[in-house]
């Protein structure tokens, strides 16, 4: 049973957003890219995920803290008997394993292991369930997703999972019978609440300001600008791709780019009027506003929450 559903972490869609909004660098771009391929990884396993028929609970991007440290986990599962961690990779190509290191075959490039990061993640786990009186044995599992990888000499490695041996483990997972309880709830409630209290995590997003971000409204499709809109217009079409959207669906959806990327910024007609290009009529913005948002103080400080 899917308990957490996967969404895009905020660093990859602010990360997204500074692409269209901002001259990026090289290095930047390229982390974006992996960022977005990483994503893709987890929504595969994500549908391998969905096959599974045994009583469980699905807990995807858990953001968590422990005694200051924070922790990603990318998929978590309980089951009656067990948690289960998964770290999913989505790297592609022949590696061998040394001494907690990847290394690339072709090239000898070489990278930690995310072996280490699973076992630091499942003694992070633990220590925060024990912190709440809760008590699971968890098994960490990392799930190299890409058609393409391959992991030669194993045997220095555990807890390895490939697209080879996807199919057997899920088998062995759908042969447990019990049923979950009632605390196998309750430990995925305070999981989630314990994820939605965390910070989002930013590391490795670029500087930015509120100035040197290009304003406009984006195709949701092709990610390019829309240079006008007409003011009479329910719609807004895109003049490089030809997709179609409702105005006040992109001014909404405009809205929450500007909340997610400026949170200190107030949310007033004037500014998501700036933030759009000021191609969006005004009195549109309000309707959009009044309808998805809260009024908060009156008169000219009149903002939105």
């Amino acid at each position: 049973m899917l308990y957490k559903k996967r969404e895009k972490s905020c660093k990859l869609l602010i990360m997204e957003s500074l692409i269209s909004r901002t001259d990026y660098s090289k290095e930047d771009y390229d982390e974006c890219q992996k960022q977005v391929k990483g994503y893709e990884g987890e929504c595969y396993f994500d549908t391998l995920i969905a096959g599974l028929t045994c009583d469980c609970l699905v807990l995807n991007d858990l953001l968590l803290e422990i005694h200051g440290t924070e922790f990603q986990i990318d998929v978590l599962v309980i089951t009656a008997r067990e948690i289960l961690l998964y770290e999913v990779k989505n790297y592609g190509g022949e590696y061998l394993h040394k001494e907690g290191f990847l290394v690339s075959i072709p090239s000898g490039n070489s990278f930690h292991s995310p072996t280490e990061r699973i076992n630091r993640h499942t003694s992070l786990l633990q220590s925060l369930l024990e912190t709440h009186h809760l008590k699971m044995p968890i098994e960490p599992f990392v799930a190299f997703v890409h058609p393409e990888f391959m992991l030669y000499d194993t045997s220095t490695i555990q807890k390895v999972l490939m697209r080879a041996t996807f199919p057997k483990h899920f088998r062995k997972l759908n042969t447990q019978f019990d049923s979950l309880s009632k605390r196998h709830y309750l430990l995925a409630d305070k999981l989630c609440e314990l994820s939605s209290q965390t910070n989002r995590y930013l590391k490795g997003v670029p500087e930015y300001t509120y100035e040197n971000c290009k304003k406009g409204i984006i195709c949701s499709e092709c990610k390019q600008f829309i240079p006008k809109i007409s003011p009479n217009s329910k719609t807004c079409t895109c003049l490089v791709c030809g997709h179609t959207e409702r105005v006040s669906a992109a001014i909404a959806r405009h809205t929450l780019e500007y909340k997610r990327l400026f949170p200190e910024r107030k949310v007033t007609v004037s500014n998501i009027y700036d933030w759009c290009g000021g191609v969006c009529p005004v009195r549109r913005i309000r309707s959009v506003l009044q309808k998805e948002y809260k009024p908060a103080s009156v008169g000219r400080a009149l903002h939105y929450v």
